[in-house]
């Protein structure tokens, strides 16, 4: 067998599949990755922009990805490293560290313009990837009604309009774009049209989808004449289960169903090929940097994918997801028949007769499973790998958003050691019962998820993840009391998980405990300074207690600690305003109203100060717009009928107060404002 090369070298083998570019200018580079796309989806009249690429391009039907998780993997296809190399291992544990040159970086100082369009915060650029682009574009429309599936993610036609907005362009520089297309993740709701097409199965619709938008940027590069000069490539970053071996999503397992990928490569002037041998998304970075004639960094996998013959290849693959909930990694290594899967139990597949992975050779080829796990060891203890960030603190703020997005955090949450843990396997049943709830958690309804969440908080005792998920359940259904006790008893288990101490925090606050609360809030930042979701809570409580100044120094760390978040600016702003500097809080409002256009607070924030500043016509506007997406916005109405009222218009603040009769609870202030106004 040949052993693994765990370090780059810079071997050139002579017969090339690619004939030279036919200009001696750098091509054009669009890589387009399509997020949980399984390679069984391609080819079958789902994708026919994806297949008419690939008719005349190199299609790779045994591509896999390195990690079944979005960020870890996007890491490997932008730096050509390893997961143990580059240190991200799973979604949201810190990021990718400076001295991991990417693709974009390497292009950028080659002469191209760069441009990158994602559609999920789980590649936000606080994770690492923005090094190289000129534009990063991450913008993600996040709802303050409490939506938060919109918070995490962003349809590709609306990714795709941003990209098409950047690429046309009068400067002579060579672009690289970047493209990320979620809409395949779960949950799957694809547009009516595309589910019809898909035969109304959703996954589909949403695959079908996603190639719609690829077309569009496809017809854009043909008519523009740029297809000619264009390399483009188009990958699946990960698969999805829909079921196989158990697994319903993925990040859980390492089946093939979610490490294989379509994976397709055009080259103006090349010839259609169709490669089978084993290879991996690793080695995408460094052949595009060849096909740019740049050198690649010597971080970067040195197996271009573009030169014949491919060979024998050794592709390393692995999941860390596990380990949130208490279970074994995963690594994966297949050498040309043979796949292993090393855990505490360790899984053997001949992929040659058993493509399905349905029958566990272990026991009958230990010396096969000898070799191939000694070469993955080789790769874990490769020289300069970092710690695996599997066992780093996820801040609070991120791992609220990876919910959203159906995640739990990387493993911050779980001081397993590897050796006595089970493999995921046998509790697939668990952990798929598990993420239904969670969808119920995070859609709002904790009533539905709460008895699912009580039988794994019984059967997994010594697990903080189906603890804290099931306190946080009996929060949202009221029982406060109940949280407030288990959580309580969890910080005192896992005194260093801040995590822990900000949903403390949260379930103090509810129940009356103001000063508790703000304790585990502050004992949040002192484990985590980062943790911005801490320090906006902080900043709550300090509001509720009159301490505004305090309040505005936390909002200020907040915001600087996640600049993108409108919620934490609109804070400041409230803050700002109740020490009565009029022009910070405005400054405030108007950065959230920056960052999201539909931001009600925001708008009722500045309509508010305007009116203060006896400019009530000029506040209207802003109240109309706080309440154009939130309508039962029962304080924004209310002002908005003030303002009419400052404006001598007082038939129009009548009937704007009556309004607040209408959707106010009787108890409120909002009520009682507006019944006093009604009757003077």
């Amino acid at each position: 067998m040949k052993r693994v090369a765990v370090i780059a070298s810079l071997v050139v083998i002579a017969c090339t599949r690619t004939p030279p570019l036919t200009s001696a200018a750098p091509p054009n580079i669009l890589l387009i990755t399509i997020d949980t796309l399984r390679a069984d989806r391609v080819g079958r009249g789902l994708t026919p922009s994806i297949d008419r690429l690939a008719v005349r391009g190199t299609r790779f039907t045994n591509a896999r990805a390195t990690v079944p998780l979005t960020l870890p993997s996007h890491v490997s296809i932008m730096t050509g490293e390893l997961p143990p190399q580059s240190g991200v291992r799973v979604n949201g544990a810190g990021g990718l560290a400076a001295g991991h040159p990417t693709i974009a970086r390497v292009l950028k100082d080659g002469g191209y313009r760069t441009g990158a369009f994602v559609g999920a915060y789980v590649l936000d650029k606080r994770f690492g990837l923005a090094d190289g682009f000129d534009l990063y574009d991450d913008r993600v429309e996040r709802d303050p009604s409490g939506a938060v599936i919109l918070e995490a993610e962003r349809r590709g036609d609306a990714v795709v309009n941003a990209a098409l907005a950047w690429l046309p362009s009068s400067d002579p520089r060579p672009f690289f774009a970047w493209v990320h297309l979620y809409d395949p993740h779960a949950p799957y709701d694809p547009p009516a049209k595309y589910l019809a097409r898909a035969k109304n199965i959703p996954y589909d619709g949403e695959v079908a989808f996603a190639d719609a938008q690829v077309g569009r940027v496809l017809d854009w590069l043909t008519s523009s004449g740029l297809e000619s000069r264009t390399v483009i490539a188009i990958a699946g970053d990960h698969g999805e289960g829909l079921g196989d071996h158990g697994e319903l999503t993925h990040g859980m397992l390492a089946y093939d169903s979610t490490l294989r990928v379509p994976l397709v490569i055009t080259v103006p002037g090349a010839v259609a090929a169709t490669v089978g041998e084993a290879v991996s998304l690793v080695d995408l970075a460094g052949t595009l940097a060849e096909l740019a004639h740049r050198p690649r960094p010597a971080t970067m996998h040195a197996q271009s994918l573009m030169r014949a013959p491919i060979g024998e290849r050794d592709v390393y693959a692995e999941t860390d997801y596990p380990r949130a909930a208490g279970w074994h990694s995963l690594r994966v290594l297949v050498a040309d028949r043979w796949k292993l899967i090393a855990s505490s139990e360790p899984e053997l597949y001949d992929l040659r007769v058993d493509p399905g992975e349905t029958r566990n050779v272990a026991s009958d080829r230990s010396p096969w499973l000898a070799g191939l796990s000694t070469r993955l060891r080789e790769i874990e203890s490769a020289p300069g790998a970092p710690p695996s960030s599997a066992g780093a603190s996820v801040p609070t703020d991120v791992a609220e958003r990876l919910r959203a997005l159906g995640y739990v955090s990387g493993g911050s949450s779980t001081d397993v050691r590897d050796d006595r843990a089970p493999n995921p396997a046998r509790h697939l049943a668990a952990w798929n019962a598990f993420e239904r709830d969670l969808s119920r958690l995070a859609a709002g309804d904790a009533r539905r998820a709460l008895p699912g969440l009580i039988r794994l908080a019984r059967a997994f005792p010594d697990s903080p993840l189906f603890q804290s998920t099931y306190a946080r359940a009996l929060k949202d259904t009221g029982r406060v009391t109940e949280a407030f006790d288990i959580y309580k008893r969890l910080v005192a288990r896992w005194p260093r998980n801040a995590d822990l101490y900000h949903d403390l925090a949260v379930v103090a606050a509810a129940a009356g405990l103001p000063k508790e609360a703000a304790r585990a809030e502050q004992a949040a930042l002192a484990l985590e300074p980062s943790n911005a979701a801490a320090a906006n809570g902080l900043g709550l409580l300090h509001i509720e207690s009159g301490r505004t100044s305090d309040a505005a120094a936390a909002f200020e760390q907040a915001v600087k600690l996640d600049p993108s978040n409108a919620t934490f600016w609109t804070n400041l702003g409230n803050a700002r305003r109740a020490e009565g500097n009029a022009a910070a809080a405005e400054q405030a409002y108007r950065k959230a109203l920056e960052l999201n256009p539909r931001h009600a607070d925001a708008a009722n924030g500045i309509g508010v100060l305007l009116v203060q500043a006896h400019r009530a016509g000029e506040a209207i506007p802003f109240f109309e717009r706080a309440l154009a997406g939130s309508p039962r916005f029962a304080e924004a109405r209310l002002n908005l009928g003030i303002a009419y009222q400052e404006s001598g218009n007082s038939d129009r603040a009548a009937e704007q107060y009556r309004r607040v009769l209408e959707v106010a609870p009787p108890r409120s202030r909002e009520y009682q404002a507006a019944s006093a106004l009604l009757n003077k």
